[in-house]
């Protein structure tokens, strides 16, 4: 399911980026939005497609071209229909020598022919006219734009190649929406379906698509990092009376060496406490162990953290599997136990102490935990890869396909348990221990 997603958002990046390439390629000038600015217009790679949103203010505007080689003039001027459609604009293309100009090209906008031209890039309708195109060796230039009364706003067309430039196709995002609030009067809506804004929406999917997908491979690399790291976790049903003979099996030193703490938070809502007692006399007078009794509720991260340190073994008691993950979170105790874990300390569970550290702990609900606290997320501290369901009896096979009605989805996602059984994980090796078959329901 995993490769299925990741095949997915990579694809879907993949057609939409590739499409906003070709388009930024082949459709996106560099935009200037002249009409902002004072005093003449320096126009740099004369050869490469530019549009300058210009207006004339009482006098001719100028536009000045400093090249060291030799290049391919074209400039055409267009008038937009809506906002000027009387307008008639002429061209001088001026060559400056040691402070003198020296005219070389003159286009009478009032004497040529005005054709109608529409500009899918901006969406919007224009005159075209005049238009010149002329090869020019290096030296200084002037481009002059005037007209009769010196006034109304035109679009300057320089160059046609189309070269794709990568912070000018960004700035095309905020321009043209400015642009046709302040220069156009027409409606930035109209922005949304030029082929600039369908792609650069295009763009912004494609963009979220893969951060999801960083997002993704990112949660799946530390997930296995969390599941491969050194850890030994001894995953019980009923406690200490079935499982002691395992543990022996678990520990590098003598048991009167052993450090246990007896963590009995997940009991205090219970009644009946014979099973605490029981476990708690196996560990003390059978094994041997020095055990030491702590409540994490209440307590402070850095108090569980300093309390839990020197131990060998955390032994946390079964109860309520609500009541036990809410202290757990409260203390931070999900990073604690890691932290243990990586430097050879065992985490043994029982019953709710087994559950809390799987993916979730919907499973408590199944065996008959009240959700004490009204907890809404049951996300566990996911030391394992499944969700494990303690105390199996043949009765409970029916509330579990029910609860989760897809057979492989149970077999991926639960690890059954009978009292006589455990789940034992050393790294990323996982095995079920005591007596029986594996259960699947």
């Amino acid at each position: 399911m995993k490769k299925i997603v990741l095949i997915f958002l990579f694809s879907i990046f993949y057609f939409l980026f590739s499409d906003v390439l070709v388009f930024a390629q082949d459709l996106s000038p560099v935009l200037h939005l002249s009409y902002m600015q004072a005093g003449d217009v320096a126009i740099n790679n004369p050869e490469n497609f530019q549009l300058f949103y210009d207006e004339l203010k009482g006098a001719p505007r100028s536009y000045t071209i400093d090249s060291a080689t030799g290049f391919n003039l074209h400039i055409d001027v267009l008038i937009p229909l809506h906002i000027n459609p009387q307008g008639k604009y002429s061209a001088k293309l001026l060559y400056l020598d040691s402070g003198t100009e020296e005219q070389l090209v003159q286009v009478n906008g009032s004497a040529v022919d005005r054709q109608d031209f529409y500009n899918s890039f901006d969406r919007e309708w224009y005159w075209k006219s005049p238009e010149m195109e002329k090869q020019l060796p290096a030296g200084k230039y002037k481009i002059e734009i005037y007209s009769t009364e010196n006034k109304g706003r035109y679009v300057l067309n320089v160059g046609k190649n189309k070269v794709f430039n990568t912070p000018a196709f960004l700035n095309t995002f905020w321009q043209i929406p400015w642009m046709k609030m302040t220069f156009s009067g027409t409606s930035v809506l109209q922005f949304f379906i030029t082929p600039t804004g369908i792609y650069g929406v295009s763009a912004f999917g494609g963009f979220l698509i893969l951060l999801a997908l960083i997002y993704y491979l990112i949660g799946y690399v530390k997930e296995t990092i969390k599941h491969n790291e050194a850890k030994t976790l001894l995953l019980t049903s009923s406690g200490m009376l079935e499982m002691k003979d395992e543990i022996i099996k678990l520990l590098q030193k003598p048991a009167y060496d052993v450090e246990v703490v007896f963590i009995t938070t997940a009991a205090k809502s219970e009644e009946n406490l014979n099973y605490l007692r029981t476990d708690w006399l196996i560990m003390k007078e059978e094994m041997g162990f020095n055990v030491e009794e702590f409540d994490i509720e209440g307590k402070s991260e850095y108090e569980v953290a300093k309390f839990l340190e020197r131990k060998d073994i955390i032994f946390v008691e079964g109860g309520n599997t609500y009541y036990l993950l809410n202290a757990m979170r409260r203390c931070n105790f999900e990073k604690i136990i890691r932290r243990l874990l990586k430097f050879g300390r065992v985490y043994i569970g029982v019953s709710a102490g087994s559950i809390v550290v799987g993916k979730t702990i919907q499973t408590a609900g199944w065996i008959g935990d009240k959700n004490v606290g009204n907890l809404k997320n049951l996300k566990g501290l996911g030391l394992v890869p499944f969700d494990i369901v303690p105390h199996y009896t043949p009765e409970l096979a029916e509330i579990i396909k029910k609860e989760m009605p897809d057979p492989k989805k149970r077999a991926k996602n639960l690890r059954i348990l009978t009292d006589s059984q455990a789940i034992l994980v050393q790294g990323k090796e996982i095995d079920e221990i005591g007596d029986g078959d594996q259960i699947v329901v």
